[in-house]
């Protein structure tokens, strides 16, 4: 085996996904999003595995909330200022969702000053919320988890079934 020569400098390998890019897109640097520039909200991967406890109307008014919130989960849009976004035709088509999602327990609201503000949930939340109230079946659960170990995070543990 030869080793490498004292003058050489050894590279750190490029990520996988980006050498795909390269190879597959040629000309992606152009067509993707830089995350490192401002302008940029993350959404918890986790997320994804709660998908089907949510409607289309409840999945677009959270992604809205979240793409609004601060780093510390908070936002406080207007609701004109959400109907005209989402494109609605008024607060009934809105209300709905909005308690759905505290229910569900993926945000919670507090009115104050004639404002109301939006409170964005780790998506753990829900997931405590909803196995507590039996809608999440064990394999989900299992699912859950394995997301949970891939990301290096702590895992639903058996107790959790209680609120």
């Amino acid at each position: 085996m030869a080793l490498p020569s004292p003058n050489s400098v050894l590279l750190p390998r490029e990520p996988k996904d980006l050498r795909y890019r390269r190879q597959f897109f040629p000309d992606a640097d152009q067509k993707v999003f830089n995350t490192t520039q401002k302008g940029f909200v993350p959404v918890p991967i986790i997320l994804r595995k709660l998908l089907r406890h949510l409607t289309a109307p409840e999945l677009r008014v959270l992604i809205y909330l979240s793409l609004r919130a601060s780093k510390h989960g908070i936002c406080y849009p207007t609701f004109e200022e959400i109907i005209h976004e989402l494109g609605l035709t008024g607060k009934k088509n809105l209300l709905p969702h909005i308690r759905s999602l505290e229910e569900k327990h993926f945000i919670s609201t507090h009115a104050s000053g004639g404002r109301t503000f939006f409170l964005v949930h780790d998506p753990r939340v829900s997931i405590l919320h909803l196995l507590a109230e039996g809608q999440i079946s064990a394999q989900e659960r299992f699912e859950i988890n394995e997301l949970y170990a891939d990301l290096n995070q702590p895992q639903i543990d058996d107790d959790a079934q209680t609120e």
